[in-house]
């Protein structure tokens, strides 16, 4: 092979590693970008489909459940319901401000803090990490059963 046809194929070599690392940079970034709209409002409508319309309340509604049910001056977060846990203010004293009620802990935030993005991160309560939907939850369709345990045998599977 001659010294010009060497340098010539170790060009076309160089030129395909580029143009690879080119593709993989580039895929690798489409993977990255955030969903588009429409599928960030999807996720969105399954949160405010799975908590429900009935945990939006006012502020005065939510404290009086929360007495109710025996939770004291309220479920709020933060410092004994006088202030929502996510922006830190409090709630107004008239009562009349939108919150939304985490069904299983009784916590309650205001409606405009970003609850519901919160919920969509992490899944559970910012004050008490518990889940927002009440235990038992009803079984996904698309999940089998698990099946029975096995007589003679610990929770770990040890005989």
């Amino acid at each position: 092979m001659t010294p010009d046809a060497a340098f010539a194929l170790e060009l076309a070599v160089l030129g395909i590693l580029v143009v690879l690392i080119v593709a993989i940079v580039v895929a690798s970034y489409a993977a990255c970008e955030p969903p588009p709209r429409a599928a960030t409002a999807a996720v969105h409508d399954d949160v405010e489909r799975a908590l429900g319309a009935d945990t939006l309340v006012t502020c005065a509604q939510a404290k009086a459940a929360a007495a109710a049910a025996g939770k004291g001056s309220g479920g709020g977060g933060g410092t004994a319901g006088k202030s929502c846990a996510i922006c830190l203010s409090d709630y107004a004293a008239a009562g009349d401000e939108l919150v939304r009620v985490l069904p299983a802990c009784g916590h309650f935030f205001h409606a405009e803090c970003g609850i519901d993005g919160w919920l969509r991160k992490g899944g559970t309560c910012p004050v008490c990490r518990g889940e927002p939907w009440p235990l038992p939850r009803q079984p996904r369709p698309e999940c089998a059963p698990m099946p029975p345990r096995a007589a003679g045998r610990d929770s770990v599977g040890l005989p």
